[in-house]
């Protein structure tokens, strides 16, 4: 009869750890907006304006981009990274040359992507409209602070359609300089787009006098 007893208590203990772990099921931190797995590759478009106000010249540039996740390895921090080599072709080539490598690494709150020996904040987790985070708390350059601006069930671009997106926003300007920048992520993929622009402006009559800006968009990816 004890022993009875004891499977009966046995059976109603997993029973509600089971209906308790139903009402407060574990919490979806949204990782895969930014998914980081081998020989992931994303091919981007980029749409570049140069303005240099030391020889007075503007130049255009629209070119492509190729990141592929090549490898794995643990870092200083005993943390496992993401080795993704950069290539750079223009639009009319078939051959990709090697450009760079860039490293990123999904920690439990955010997401850090190391490129030209700096380190940046990309994402925090989990993602919701109106989350802030200095982009540049791992480097050395002054504050940026980005935050989650929109999301969206389905998002389009140009051939391509996404489910659940999200739009990473920052923006500083005033009479002389505009800083801005926006990031979309989807949910599987990663970035799909990026807005950027870092311009000198005339305080007489607003018209740029230095600086770029750019346009990247994802054109294909497996």
């Amino acid at each position: 009869m004890i022993k009875m007893f004891k499977v009966l208590g046995f059976l109603f203990l997993m029973f509600v750890i089971i209906s308790c772990n139903k009402d407060n099921p574990s919490p979806d931190f949204k990782y895969n907006f930014y998914p980081l797995a081998l020989k992931k590759v994303l091919i981007y478009e980029v749409d570049s304006t140069d303005i240099n106000s030391f020889n007075k010249t503007t130049k255009n540039f629209k070119f492509q981009i190729k990141d592929s996740i090549a490898d794995t390895y643990i870092d200083a921090t005993n943390r496992t990274a993401y080795r993704i080599e950069r290539y750079k072709k223009q639009a009319n080539e078939t051959v990709w040359r090697f450009q760079k490598i860039i490293s990123r690494v999904l920690n439990t709150r955010n997401a850090e992507e190391t490129i030209d020996n700096k380190t940046y904040i990309r994402l925090v987790f989990p993602p919701e409209i109106g989350t802030s985070w200095n982009g540049n708390s791992k480097n050395d350059f002054i504050e940026k602070e980005f935050s989650i601006t929109e999301m969206y069930d389905t998002f389009s671009l140009k051939n391509l359609a996404f489910k659940n997106t999200l739009i990473t926003h920052f923006e500083e300007v005033n009479l002389i300089r505009e800083d801005k920048e926006s990031h979309t992520y989807a949910q599987g993929v990663g970035l799909i787009a990026s807005d950027v622009r870092a311009v000198d402006v005339d305080i007489s009559n607003q018209k740029i006098t230095n600086g770029f800006f750019y346009t990247m968009q994802l054109i294909a990816y497996r």
